[in-house]
């Protein structure tokens, strides 16, 4: 298996590169492994391309476990967005890699998986890579789940959850993947389904109350790495809480589509098909009474990029969009004000054929 676990510690000592290449060796590769995972720990990983074609010794090191894990221990990683993109016409899904901290910013393609279902399937970023599961192929869903090791962009396939879901939503709690709905889950009894990393195993989940089990469920967020909040196609959220193994019934929410949840220092953030960007706090979700989500101020000028698509049509040509925007939150005033950072196409497509449109898939951060 090429998966890895989060909580693993690094050893000095213990591990030793197993490298094999028909070169003699000469320069780094004649220093003691320690010293040379030390040296190239503080390489930049946009870098390990370059560094990968000096020859085939060095191609190794870079994409060596060993290499992510003294990267780790000495503080050198760093953070990465990972996009999986559908691009007209071709129907396979492709993966593209941001590194917000270069110059260039471009996106940079990486190993893509032929058998990678085309669409619907549930995504989530946990130690090393990134974990794919489900989804529709042929217009039927599937069970399977891949992983994508994001240290060397390579690919592996795990066992299959229990059931076949498409559009299901997930989260990670104490190193261990939850993932929820996208199936007709109350006759099964596996709405929802839960992934452990290091036993390799799945397991089902306590169905949640009655008339919840909605099979449409649209976004879901971990809070203060406790609990998993998933909303439900009839909008209602729904805590579940691994340690007691119990869900709470929340806010239901009827005000309209809220999407790209997510939870920035203990705040909730989501976005709004006209481009304003939301937010709230997370306890808010779990009451059973009215509550008002609101607007992070300062980012007008974003609102056309954002609104209704993550693309954008320039001259004829399209552009994926991307944005770093700072946060301050005002505590007397209680509001959130966005600053943008920076905000530049990072992407350029020739116009889609037949008004095709590309869609981005997912994207998700990773630290490495």
């Amino acid at each position: 298996m090429n998966t890895c676990d989060a909580d693993e510690e690094p050893s000095r000592t213990r591990k030793k590169l197993k490298l094999s290449c028909s070169s003699p060796p000469s320069g780094l590769s004649l220093l003691p492994d320690e010293i040379v995972l030390s040296c190239l720990a503080r390489v930049s990983k946009s870098d390990h391309a370059s560094l990968s074609l000096v020859s085939k010794w060095h191609r190794s090191v870079v994409a060596s476990p060993e290499l992510y894990d003294f990267r780790s221990l000495l503080g050198f990683t760093e953070n990465r967005i990972y996009l999986c993109l559908r691009i007209p016409p071709d129907p396979n899904p492709r993966w593209f890699t941001l590194s917000p901290k270069t110059l260039n910013l471009r996106l940079v393609p990486v190993r893509s998986y032929f058998y990678q279902p085309p669409e619907a399937s549930c995504m989530v970023a946990h130690g090393c890579g990134i974990y794919i599961m489900g989804g529709k192929i042929d217009g039927r869903a599937t069970s399977n789940v891949l992983f994508l090791d994001c240290r060397s962009h390579t690919w592996s396939t795990l066992p299959s959850m229990g059931m076949a879901r498409y559009s299901a939503v997930a989260g990670v709690v104490d190193g261990r993947i939850y993932v929820f709905g996208g199936c007709e889950g109350r006759e099964s009894g596996k709405w929802g389904e839960v992934f452990d990393p290091k036993q390799q195993t799945w397991d089902a989940l306590p169905m949640p109350p009655p008339r919840c089990d909605f099979p449409l469920v649209c976004e879901s967020i971990v809070i203060e790495e406790q609990k998993v909040v998933v909303m439900n196609g009839l909008g209602i959220c729904l805590s579940y809480i691994p340690s007691e193994s119990k869900w709470k019934k929340g806010y239901r929410d009827i005000s309209g589509i809220k999407r790209c949840w997510h939870v920035i220092d203990n705040v909730v953030y989501c976005s709004l098909s006209g481009g304003q960007i939301l937010w709230c706090e997370p306890s808010e979700l779990e009451w059973n009474e009215k509550m008002e989500w609101r607007e992070v101020m300062g980012l007008e000028s974003l609102r056309d990029t954002l609104a209704a698509s993550k693309m954008v049509n320039y001259g004829g040509g399209l552009e994926i969009w991307c944005a770093e925007i700072s946060l301050e939150i005002r505590k007397k005033t209680c509001e959130i004000i966005g600053n943008i950072v920076w905000s530049e196409a990072v992407m350029t497509l020739d116009p889609p054929p037949h008004q095709h449109h590309c869609k981005i898939l997912s994207a998700l951060p990773l630290n490495l």
